[in-house]
C-alpha cells in the first residue's frame, strides 16, 4: 500500500456493521504513516461533515497553495433503492453537488458516448459502455486533477460483484469493463482487499475482462491472484518531467513501467495510454525515453495517445506550472481560442496535437512495427487525419479501455455505436 498520512479517516456505520468490511478499513488504518483515530458517522451527519471541510480540498490540485494526502472515507454501496431520499435530505440541509459515492451510490455508470444525449457526440470519439467504480478520489496529487482532498473507497465488494454480474449478463455486447476513471484502486491494496476479489470475480467469467486504469507502481501483490488472464492492466504513462513534477504522487516513468513488467510477468495483459501528454519543454526527449523503456521492458498489446485537453487555456494556466511548458505550444493555445472553443479537444489547436501524435508514433515504430496505436478521446477531425497512418478508423480502432477491445484484438468486429443497447431496469446504484 502507499505510505499515506491522511488528516482524517471516516468510516460509515454500514462498514462497521459487517465484520468483513470493518476489517478492510481497519487494515488500511493500521498501516498509515501516523496514527489516526477513525470517526464513525451516519448519513445524517454528512451535512455537518461537509460544512466542517470534508470537500474543502476538492479542487484542481494545481490551484491549491498546499496539497496534502486526502481524507480517507470508507463507505458501502447501498443497494437499497434509497439514494434519492438520501440525496434530498443532504440537499435540504444546504449541501449541493455532493459526490454520490458519499450517498452510497454510483457503482455503475452508463456512459452514452456518441449516442443521443451526449453533448460531445459530434466531437469526441469514444464508445458507449458501462463503466464501473469502487473509488472516488485519488492520492497521486496530479496538478491538473480535481479528485484530491477526499478519497471515498467502497468496501462491500461481494454485493458489488453480485449486481455487476447482472449487468454483465444483460449486456452480452460489452466484453471489457473499465474500473475507476476518477480513482486509482491499487493505492490501498493489498491491505484493503477489494481489488483482489474483483479481479478474481472476472477471472471466474468467460470472455469478460476487467480493465484497471492506473498510474501506480504497486503491482507486486497481484502476482498470486486467480485472474485467469481476464484482467487488463492499463497504465497512463508519461515522460520523466511530467511524472516527477506534475504527477508527484504517482509512480515515475520508470516505476510505472516496472510495475507493468511485474504484472506482465504474472500473466496480465498490459496496455499503455500516453495520456494526458503535457507538452513540457523537453517533451520530445521525454517521449523518446518513455517509449524506448516501455517497449524494451514490456510487450503491450495496445498503445493509445491523447494530448492534454478538456479545458480552455486559462484553466490550463491555473492548473499547470506554465514555466515548464513548451512556449511555442502555449502561445499557439493562447492564439487559437476561437478555433478551439467549439471542441472538447482544446486548448491546443489541431496542428499542435497532430505534431505531438506524429512524434510519438514515430518513436513507437522505431521499437515496435506491429503494436496497434490509437487515439484516445480525440475528435473526428483528428481521426480523419490519422486513420491511414494508424491503419484504423474512428469506428473500428482498438483502444486501452473500449468495451469491445479484448486482448489481442487488432480491429473491432462490430460498429461500437450501434451495438450498445442499455438494459439496467431494476439494478440499483446506477448513474447516467
Amino acid at each position: 500500500m502507499y505510505l499515506l498520512g491522511p488528516p482524517a479517516v471516516y468510516i460509515h456505520e454500514s462498514v462497521m456493521a459487517d465484520e468483513r468490511y470493518r476489517e478492510r478499513a481497519e487494515r488500511v488504518v493500521r498501516v498509515l504513516q501516523r496514527p489516526v483515530e477513525p470517526v464513525v458517522y451516519r448519513d445524517e451527519q454528512l451535512p455537518e461533515m461537509i460544512r466542517g471541510g470534508l470537500l474543502a480540498a476538492r479542487h484542481p490540485m494545481g490551484t491549491l497553495a498546499e496539497v496534502r494526502d486526502p481524507i480517507l472515507l470508507f463507505n458501502t454501496f447501498r443497494f437499497d433503492g434509497g439514494f434519492e431520499e438520501r440525496r434530498k435530505a443532504v440537499e435540504a440541509a444546504g449541501c449541493k453537488d455532493v459526490p454520490i459515492s458519499l450517498l452510497g451510490s454510483g457503482a455503475y455508470h452508463w456512459a452514452n458516448y456518441n449516442l443521443e444525449g451526449d453533448s460531445a457526440r459530434h466531437d469526441k470519439v469514444c464508445r458507449p459502455c458501462w463503466r464501473i467504480h469502487l473509488q472516488n478520489g485519488c492520492v497521486h496529487r496530479c496538478q491538473y486533477c480535481p479528485f484530491g482532498g477526499l478519497l471515498v473507497s467502497m468496501v462491500n465488494v461481494e454485493d458489488y460483484c453480485r449486481w455487476l454480474g447482472e449487468i454483465i449478463q444483460r449486456h452480452p455486447w460489452q466484453k471489457t469493463y473499465l474500473l475507476d476513471d476518477d480513482g486509482d484502486p491499487p493505492c490501498l491494496e493489498p491491505e484493503q482487499g477489494t481489488l483482489g476479489p474483483l479481479i478474481e470475480f472476472f477471472g471466474s467469467l468467460k470472455r469478460r475482462y476487467l480493465v484497471v486504469h492506473t498510474k501506480t507502481w504497486n503491482t507486486s501483490w497481484m502476482r498470486g491472484l486467480c485472474h485467469n488472464g481476464h484482467t487488463i492492466m492499463l497504465w497512463s504513462l508519461s515522460g520523466p518531467t511530467q511524472s516527477r513534477l506534475i504527477e508527484p504522487g504517482a509512480g515515475t516513468t520508470e516505476e510505472r513501467i516496472e510495475a507493468a513488467r511485474v504484472a506482465q510477468e504474472a500473466g496480465y495483459t498490459i496496455r499503455y495510454k500516453f495520456k494526458p501528454i503535457i507538452p513540457v519543454k523537453t517533451w520530445r526527449e521525454d517521449a523518446a525515453h518513455a517509449v524506448k523503456l516501455a517497449l524494451e521492458r514490456t510487450h503491450p498489446d495496445v498503445i493509445s495517445l491523447c494530448v492534454f485537453m478538456w479545458m480552455d487555456v486559462d484553466d490550463l494556466k491555473r492548473r499547470l506550472p506554465v514555466d515548464l511548458l513548451d512556449p511555442v505550444y502555449l502561445k499557439a493555445a493562447e492564439e487559437s481560442r476561437a478555433e478551439t472553443e467549439p471542441t472538447v479537444a482544446k486548448p491546443f489547436p489541431h496542428w499542435v496535437r497532430a505534431e505531438i501524435y506524429d512524434h510519438y508514433l514515430a518513436e513507437i515504430r522505431k521499437w515496435n512495427q506491429d503494436v496497434p496505436v490509437s487515439l484516445s478521446t480525440e475528435n473526428f477531425a483528428m481521426w480523419k487525419a490519422f486513420g491511414k497512418k494508424l491503419g484504423m478508423t474512428a469506428t473500428n480502432y482498438v483502444c486501452g479501455c473500449g468495451p469491445e477491445s479484448t486482448p489481442g484484438l487488432r480491429k473491432l468486429r462490430c460498429h461500437p455505436f450501434r451495438a450498445a443497447i442499455r438494459r439496467d431496469e431494476g439494478i440499483p446504484c446506477v448513474m447516467g
